[in-house]
């Protein structure tokens, strides 16, 4: 181990995977922008909520039970608000912090899957992946669930050495540790600790993270023939040690409101599956693929030389490996993405955020491809080296991704502006042609024979073009879906209408940016969204806010010729 896990490797690896580790998940703390509808603000609403009434156990909006999800992440939300006050910072704080999390936990799982340095390279893979590091910005749950799966696989898969010995993929515990591998009680260990974090999965996303890590052990164990009634037994455990974690607060929150465990367990989690009934269904089949491919640039690309040459019994290669030697991490993570990819696609209720726990499972493959690239490179690791042909197609991946960059950037930010209806200024295409016309600068250390310096320099440069995105374009993008105008505009007032309907947008930023005086005792019937295509009758008192670009249709179907308006920056609000 002293080759590939030593000073060393600590010294050349640790420094870029840090800072890259904050440029992704901490700086973003100090980059304002306001809270995006309609998840976002309709979270930091609910948190916030659960500070002023100190209900934890029920999460609610505007008064209202708020079923959809469990309240693992609530709490984080809500401690957070409740130390570092109402604003972005607090509320996008945990999930930054989840983010962050993802991405070590997955360098963790990588090293004690393979060696240090290609647990160190899946870190930062993962923090420069598009979709996961894109998604972590912007407050979700199934952030949290990251973390919880990898520490969960990584317990299952020590676990299974744990009655056969040492393992040289794994590090040398010190002298005289009170549970050494091989042991039975280490073994037994591991799977508590399993449970737990399996009991932490079900706080976050219900059956969600379960089905991701059985899936993917199962998965590996079945294709490996290692099925038995040992692992049925580690099963139950794992199991009743989750349901430990998790049941008080579920038994709680049915206790005060009955029919929410059948509400979230049957319609929510199995007809989610098997019917259309919810409201992400009736999206085609392929849905995910296109999301995975571009979702996992620039690294995914790695991927498809691991398949150009066949995987040794033991990923330290068969000329090297002694007997007892653990089985190749390469198939079980090969489980893991396909196992999870398959099963999101048979499912009929289809999200781009379920697709994120196959991410570390994409990392760390593309990590272990440049591991092995390395290890052909005259480099020191315990991988076996790729092939000929698969250095070949290796290479080939990494000069065209680095001369796409000139291209990708600005026709993304271009796409963006289209979408978005919207015109970026200057310094931010001045900004986005000097960050595009550097993404080839890896290739001078990959043509001067140091592919290392070249992985780190291609993983700044995703970094760098992550930078360009957040600090030019996104605050910039982020007033098109943010209420926090018509807030400020109901605080200047000083008063909340009889009754206020909101055209066409979701309403959760509206009461997140309210003063505490004017969201105190507000309640649904006092603030809603109002549909163009199922229209109301309104009364005297009642006050519409419309943006203006639906204002030509709304003052049309609602009738509102004549009616006096305020301007509140996007919106124009009619008092009747």
């Amino acid at each position: 181990m002293k080759a590939s896990g030593g000073e060393s490797t600590w010294k050349f690896w640790a420094p870029p995977a840090i800072v890259i580790g904050l440029v992704m998940f901490v700086v973003p703390l100090w980059i304002h922008f306001p809270l995006l509808d309609p998840d976002e603000g309709l979270h930091a609403a609910i948190a916030q909520e659960m500070v002023d009434r100190g209900d934890w156990v029920t999460p609610r909006f505007l008064g209202e039970p708020f079923l959809d999800k469990p309240i693992l992440y609530f709490w984080a939300q809500a401690v957070s608000l409740k130390l570092f006050g109402f604003n972005e910072a607090a509320v996008r704080l945990p999930g930054l912090m989840f983010g962050l999390f993802g991405a070590v936990t997955t360098g963790l799982l990588a090293w004690r899957l393979c060696e240090a340095s290609t647990g160190w390279i899946a870190g930062m893979l993962y923090a420069t992946t598009i979709l996961p590091t894109a998604l972590a910005q912007a407050a979700s749950h199934d952030v949290a669930l990251i973390p919880w799966i990898n520490l969960a696989l990584l317990l299952l898969w020590e676990s299974q050495g744990g009655a056969k010995g040492d393992s040289p993929l794994l590090p040398e515990r010190p002298e005289g540790c009170c549970a050494q591998k091989g042991t039975v009680s280490f073994s037994a260990a591991c799977i508590v600790g399993t449970g737990f974090f399996v009991g932490l999965l079900m706080l976050t996303k219900g059956l969600a993270g379960v089905a991701a890590v059985g899936i993917a052990y199962g998965g590996y164990r079945l294709i490996t023939r290692r099925i038995g009634f040992v692992l049925v037994v580690q099963g139950a455990v794992v199991l009743a040690v989750a349901a430990l974690v998790a049941a008080p607060w579920y038994i709680a929150l049915e206790n005060q409101n009955p029919g929410y465990l059948h509400y979230y367990f049957v319609d929510r989690h199995l007809l989610g599956v098997a019917t259309e009934s919810q409201p992400h269904g009736n999206q085609p089949w392929w849905y995910y693929l296109p999301l995975l491919i571009g979702g996992g640039l620039p690294w995914i690309g790695y991927l498809p030389p691991l398949l150009r040459r066949k995987e040794s019994r033991s990923p330290i290669g068969e000329e090297t490996a002694p007997p007892h030697s653990d089985p190749s991490p390469v198939p079980f993570l090969w489980c893991w993405l396909i196992g999870w990819l398959i099963f999101l696609t048979l499912a009929q209720s289809k999200l781009a955020t379920y697709l994120w726990p196959a991410f570390p499972a994409v990392a760390i493959l593309a990590a272990a491809s440049w591991s092995r690239f390395f290890a052909g490179d005259g480099g020191n690791s315990l991988l076996a080296p790729l092939g000929e042909a698969a250095r070949r197609a290796f290479a080939r991946t990494f000069v065209w991704s680095s001369w796409s960059g000139p291209i990708v950037l600005p026709a993304a930010v271009l796409v963006l502006q289209m979408l978005l209806e919207e015109r970026f200024t200057w310094p931010v295409w001045a900004a986005t042609a000097v960050v595009a016309a550097a993404a080839p600068l890896p290739l001078i250390p990959w043509r001067a024979g140091r592919p290392r310096a070249a992985l780190v320099a291609a993983a700044f440069s995703m970094a760098a073009q992550f930078m360009i995105v957040m600090t030019l374009i996104l605050p910039q993008a982020a007033l098109r879906y943010t209420a926090r105008d018509l807030a400020e505009h109901l605080n200047h007032r000083q008063r909340m209408p009889q009754r206020l309907l909101v055209v066409e947008e979701r309403i959760g930023s509206v009461v997140f940016y309210l003063r505490a005086d004017l969201r105190a005792g507000l309640e649904a019937d006092r603030l809603s969204r109002l549909s163009l295509e199922n229209p109301i009758e309104l009364s005297p008192g009642d006050a519409v806010a419309v943006p203006r670009r639906k204002l030509e249709k709304a003052v049309e179907t609602l009738g509102l010729e004549g009616v006096p308006f305020e301007s509140a920056e996007k919106y124009c609000v009619f008092d009747k």
